[in-house]
């Protein structure tokens, strides 16, 4: 995480930072990618720049946490919307996250799947790895949508579905376009899954 130090820093100098640091990873796989040009484009020294982060593992996962709080927002305004029934928010979630995020740095996020394997170090990789996101929407779910089975092993079924999402977000964002069939082959195992949890009077509507 960024100290104190980071974060007390202006607006202009922290994006400044970032925009550099994304700029950096969006061109180069984790291994490759450089300290020294990051601190030269940002203008800062190296020392400067081992008081803002611990090493550049460090400011890669909070690049990522950074895009993490667009997938959480946009969960949580999907499940509103769709008054707590957290398929309808995963089904619109996916469409909705990848426009957002084609909005911000794509290339950052295409050459992430290069570093899928420095991502799973990281609990703290886009914010869900632990129990914090699903803490957050529980208020929000309708609980009497799902079946006591279902409520029971709530954690287990949002696992399931956010690593659904994420492959699939993740084939999406490899695409200059956002390809249906992906879109399709996701929905599909969201109907698998959907099923299986719903009351009997549920599936009717």
């Amino acid at each position: 995480m960024p100290s104190d130090t980071f974060l007390r820093l202006s607006k202009e100098k922290k994006d400044k930072l970032l925009n550099a640091s994304f700029n950096e990873f969006s061109s180069h796989d984790f291994n490759e990618a450089s300290i020294n040009r990051i601190i030269k484009e940002a203008g800062i020294s190296r020392g400067s720049f081992y008081m803002y982060f611990e090493d550049k593992k460090d400011l890669y996962f909070y690049l990522l946490e950074r895009h993490g709080k667009i997938l959480e927002e946009t969960m949580m305004e999907a499940l509103i919307k769709n008054d707590g029934d957290i398929f309808k928010m995963f089904y619109d979630t996916i469409s909705n996250c990848y426009k957002a995020f084609k909005n911000t740095n794509i290339n950052f996020f295409k050459k992430s799947l290069e570093n899928i394997t420095i991502m799973e170090e990281s609990k703290r990789t886009f914010g869900f790895r632990d129990k914090r996101l699903l803490k957050k929407l529980i208020p929000n779910i309708n609980l009497e949508k799902l079946t006591d089975t279902a409520k029971r092993h709530l954690e287990l079924i949002f696992a399931i579905n956010m690593h659904l999402l994420m492959i699939a977000l993740f084939k999406l964002l490899k695409e200059d376009i956002l390809n249906q069939d992906i879109l399709n082959d996701y929905y599909a195992q969201l109907e698998i899954l959907k099923y299986g949890c719903l009351k009997e009077e549920e599936k009717e509507c």
